[in-house]
């Protein structure tokens, strides 16, 4: 489940560089390197409504731009990207068919005054990285977004360094060690059968810790177990 946080007053002056720059809204995510599609670790905004966090979060795998992140066809990194949002695509995949809950979602983001948004990565540890989105209510030419996005990497950066002391750290002794091998195993794509094999034991015992780990985790299959695992920094 995520955890949302009131951003502390240290980062208010910053958050105010950026809306000199013409981005009044801002969303930080504690994020798995992989798996984008699935809801932060943790998070906090800026320039909105209390209450988007809990519409968001319920409607999170129609945000067109994690999913085509996270499918590889946009590469998020830390260096900035750009782009506009008109309620219908992104600039950056125009030609990218969306499904209806997508387009629902790009109207919803235009509504609330997503028109132009700045996005970048910062690795924090194994398996984990902060995700700054900046967005702003209008358009840019392409002088003056470029200089708005040199400034709103400074000011994320340095809001970062404000919020990173403050994330919850990697779990640590939640998962046996039998438990951590099975799951990077499951990351690796074997099954109960190949796991059971490597590690010397039966394919009973496997299925028992794997179970386990399930529940440690509070998750149900395979898939959510390794993106969990990548926000625990269980895996690499």
């Amino acid at each position: 489940m995520t955890r949302i946080f009131a951003l502390p007053g240290e980062t208010h002056g910053l958050l105010a560089d950026a809306q000199a720059l013409g981005f009044d809204k801002l969303y930080y995510s504690l994020d798995a390197l992989d798996g984008d599609i699935d809801p932060p670790l943790e998070a906090a905004s800026w320039g909105v409504s209390g209450e988007f966090w809990e519409r968001y979060l319920d409607g999170i795998r129609q945000d067109s731009l994690r999913r085509m992140t996270a499918r590889g066809e946009i590469v998020v990194a830390n260096t900035p990207i750009c782009f506009e949002n008109d309620g219908a695509s992104l600039s950056i995949a125009r030609q990218r068919r969306l499904s209806v809950g997508d387009a629902r979602h790009l109207r919803w983001f235009l509504s609330l005054g997503h028109a132009t948004g700045v996005s970048f990565r910062i690795r924090v540890g194994p398996g984990r990285h902060a995700s700054l989105n900046f967005f702003s209510p209008q358009r840019f030419d392409t002088q003056d977004l470029a200089f708005a996005m040199r400034g709103l990497f400074l000011v994320g950066h340095q809001v970062h360094a404000i919020l990173e002391p403050r994330l919850v750290k990697p779990s640590s002794g939640l998962l046996s060690v039998r438990e951590a091998e099975c799951l990077q195993w499951i990351a690796s794509g074997k099954s109960n059968r190949e796991i059971a094999e490597l590690l010397g034991l039966s394919v009973d015992t496997v299925k028992e810790y794997i179970q386990s780990l399930f529940r440690k985790l509070q998750v149900s299959d395979r898939a959510q177990a390794v993106s969990r695992g990548h926000l625990l920094a269980y895996l690499g």
